[in-house]
């Protein structure tokens, strides 16, 4: 039974050098490669490393590829079964950069206990009538499904924003408005290093649903032209939420996603989103 098991998905920009270590270093615990060429490949890895007992799965990848592992074991009940860690070597790596984690970090993940500290984090749900997922960096609505072979650039992204009229109800109120688009955050980053505050904690146990006004498409792009330099997007002009759960109607379809993952493939009316009770456990700095 290895105690420590490496499940590796880099980037194709990161595969060199995760390939590097996995061929060049003796000692290292066992590992397998994610299979790109069997869709279901990530969760055959999964149910084995459950069968074997493994104590830490540390995932090499990104947003998406830590959101599959943590979507697999939340639907075989099995979160408080593993500990996690995460090497990012993915695209955007928006979680990790939270936790100022590094690619270089992996070996300490290895050892008995690690050097840093055992995090809890929330996990956020959203359902809709024909289907639900999770997500633990962060979740929204706006963007228009593409073609998965098709890779669409920021701006336009931009230019597909159609004004989303929606009502949002929670315990203590509701809130009507008119939108691009709306995040849904338990972590602050998204977009590769975007964000609209950094106070924002995967441990706090509150979702937190920022809602991006439809005005003009031109002062949108400069807002975030100001956050690729590492300003936030935040200002008066946004709505804020902090919540546990809530609800959330639109008047045209809307496709949500998760920590980058594909969206359904229709549109949907409603949401509910929440925070769920189970937690998964992140060793981090």
């Amino acid at each position: 039974m290895p105690a420590v098991f490496h499940l590796l998905n880099p980037s194709p920009s990161e595969h060199g050098w995760a390939r590097a270590m996995t061929e060049s270093l003796t000692k290292m615990a066992p590992w397998a490669w994610v299979s790109r060429d069997h869709p279901q490949h990530t969760e055959t890895i999964l149910d084995w490393v459950l069968r074997e007992n493994v104590q830490r799965l540390v995932v090499w990848g990104g947003d998406g590829t830590f959101h599959r592992v943590v979507k697999g074991l939340w639907k075989r009940n099995a979160l408080n079964r593993l500990e996690l860690a995460l090497v990012p070597t993915g695209t955007c790596n928006d979680l990790a950069r939270r936790y100022q984690l590094s690619k270089y970090f992996w070996r300490r993940w290895e050892a008995a206990v690690p050097e840093g500290r055992l995090a809890s984090l929330s996990l956020g749900h959203m359902a809709w009538s024909s289907g639900e997922d999770i997500f633990i960096n962060n979740a929204g609505i706006g963007r228009s499904p593409t073609p998965s072979t098709t890779k669409e650039g920021a701006w336009n992204a931009l230019k597909s924003f159609q004004p989303i009229r929606f009502t949002a109800r929670w315990a203590d109120g509701q809130m009507q408005g008119i939108c691009y688009m709306a995040l849904f955050c338990n972590a602050p980053f998204f977009s590769g290093g975007l964000f609209f505050e950094k106070e924002i904690s995967p441990e706090e146990g509150l979702l937190r649903l920022y809602f991006v006004p439809a005005r003009s498409k031109a002062r949108l792009a400069f807002r975030l032209l100001w956050g690729r330099l590492g300003f936030p997007l935040f200002d008066s002009k946004l709505s804020k939420l902090s919540v546990t759960k809530i609800a959330l109607e639109t008047e045209t379809p809307v496709w949500p996603q998760a920590d980058g993952e594909p969206p359904p493939e229709m549109g949907v009316p409603r949401l509910e989103l929440k925070i769920l009770p189970e937690k998964v456990r992140l060793w981090v700095p």
